[in-house]
C-alpha cells in the first residue's frame, strides 16, 4: 500500500486532487491530509507527523497542487522499489551534481526531470531526459519535493529535521542526503507524468528564510560535498572542474545581483529613467 501524505495550506486537499488519485493510483492507498491552515507545523514537521500517521509501506510526499496524468502510477513506483531494493527515494525531477558551495538544486548544471509545469495557466513541459539513456529510473543525488516516495523502512534510520531547518524549504535535499548516507540510492523516474501547478512568490521574509536553510543545509553537508552521480564516466577531476564552473558561475550572479541591489544602482536608476523618458 502506498500513504500519500499532504501538508496542506487548507484544511482539507480539493476534491479534484481526491478524485485524481483515486482515478490513477491503481493500488491500494490512503490519503493522510496534515491541515496547516494555521501555519503550525513547518513542512519537516508535517511530514514527520504524517509518517506517525500512516501504515503504508511506501511513503509519498506530495504537494496540494500536484495532479497524476499517468495511469496506474502506483503499480510503477512499486514496481521500480521491488526491482532494486537499493533504491531509497524516487521522485519527478532532480540533480546529479550538488557544489561545495550555497546552491538550490534546480541551478545545477545537469539535471534530470520528467513532468509538467503549470505557471500563470501556460504549462511547459519539463522533460530533460538525455540522462535517462534507455532507462526508465536513473541516480541523482537529490529530488525536488514537488512529489517523491520514498520506503517505510527508512524511517528507522532518516527523519525531517526539524531542529535543522524551519520553513519549508530545502527538506528535499536533506532527506536525500540523509538517505544516501543510509546506504541507499536516490532516484528519478520518467515513466510517471504529473503536472505541477506551481506559484512561488516568496516575500523577503520567506525568501531570507529559504536563504538561511540553504546554508544551514551546506553546513550540515559540507564533507560530502561536491557530489556528482548517475553519470557514466564522471571522473573524480571532472568533477572538481565542474564544481569550479559552478562555485564561479554562483558567485559571480551573486556579485551582479549585489549591484541590482545596491543603494548606488537604485539612485543610478532613478536618475536615469526620467532622462530617458525625457528623450523620447
Amino acid at each position: 500500500m502506498i500513504s500519500i501524505v499532504i501538508c496542506s495550506r487548507n484544511p482539507d486537499v480539493s476534491t479534484e486532487l481526491k478524485q485524481n488519485l483515486a482515478e490513477t493510483i491503481g493500488c491500494e492507498y490512503e490519503l493522510v491530509v496534515i491541515d496547516n491552515s494555521s501555519n503550525q507545523y513547518s513542512i519537516f514537521q508535517a511530514y514527520n507527523e504524517g509518517v506517525r500517521r500512516t501504515t503504508g509501506e511506501v511513503l509519498c510526499f506530495m504537494h496540494d497542487d500536484v495532479l497524476f496524468r499517468s495511469s496506474n502510477w502506483g503499480d510503477i513506483v512499486n514496481s521500480h522499489f521491488q526491482g532494486d531494493e537499493s533504491i531509497g527515494v524516487i521522485g519527478f525531477a532532480g540533480t546529479h551534481f550538488l557544489p561545495d558551495t550555497p546552491m538550490y538544486w534546480d541551478e545545477s548544471p545537469l539535471i534530470s526531470e520528467y513532468n509538467l509545469t503549470t505557471k500563470r495557466g501556460k504549462t511547459e513541459k519539463c522533460f530533460s531526459v538525455e540522462h535517462f539513456g534507455n532507462h526508465s529510473i536513473v541516480e541523482v543525488v537529490a529530488v525536488d519535493g514537488l512529489c517523491f516516495f520514498m520506503r517505510r523502512a527508512l524511517f528507522g534510520k532518516v527523519a525531517f529535521d526539524e531542529d535543522t531547518y524551519q520553513g519549508f524549504h530545502l527538506y528535499d535535499m536533506d532527506i536525500c542526503m540523509q538517505v544516501r548516507e543510509a546506504g541507499y540510492k536516490v532516484c528519478v523516474c520518467n515513466n510517471v507524468l504529473v503536472e505541477h501547478f506551481y506559484e512561488f512568490n516568496p516575500d523577503k521574509a520567506g525568501y531570507n528564510l529559504f536563504e538561511l536553510n540553504l546554508q544551514k543545509f551546506y553546513d550540515k553537508w559540507s564533507s560530502q560535498l561536491p557530489l556528482a552521480v548517475g553519470l557514466n564516466g564522471m571522473t573524480d577531476g571532472m568533477i572538481s572542474q565542474l564544481n569550479g564552473y559552478v562555485v564561479r558561475k554562483i558567485k559571480m550572479e551573486a556579485s551582479y545581483k549585489g549591484v541590482l541591489r545596491s543603494k548606488a544602482y537604485r539612485i543610478g536608476k532613478a536618475v536615469l529613467n526620467p532622462l530617458k523618458k525625457h528623450k523620447r
